[in-house]
């Protein structure tokens, strides 16, 4: 199989109420043109094609000068055999990942 590019984005605050101070990130899902915002917790990982267009949303007022962190890796991952499902970016090994939740049409796949 050929290499999936994906971008993983953390959220290192290690308090952050996305209900009250916001700066969610939202994505783009093209094949619908509707927008999903995902709110900021502390830890949360998520993964993503690296083409998936989003972007950051300022935090609110009620924030205050709190500022929100995050880190984004850049990465290529590649096939440890002919024929491996690239789709699977746990590697066989769900059962010790959390759930993933897939959002837009990527969900549709999913079904």
């Amino acid at each position: 199989g050929k290499p999936r590019f994906v971008s993983c984005l953390i959220y290192l605050n290690d308090e952050w109420d996305g209900e009250k101070w916001g700066a969610p990130t939202e994505f783009l899902d093209p094949p619908t043109g509707v927008t999903y915002r995902v709110l900021p917790r502390p830890g949360r990982c998520v993964i993503m094609d690296q083409d998936v267009s989003h972007t950051v949303v300022a935090p609110n007022d009620k924030a205050g000068l709190r500022p929100r962190y995050s880190l984004v890796w850049k990465l290529i991952l590649h096939p440890r055999g002919v024929g491996q499902d690239m789709t699977d970016i746990a590697c066989g090994r769900g059962d010790v990942w959390p759930e993933s939740v897939f959002i837009g049409s990527a969900n549709d796949k999913c079904l």
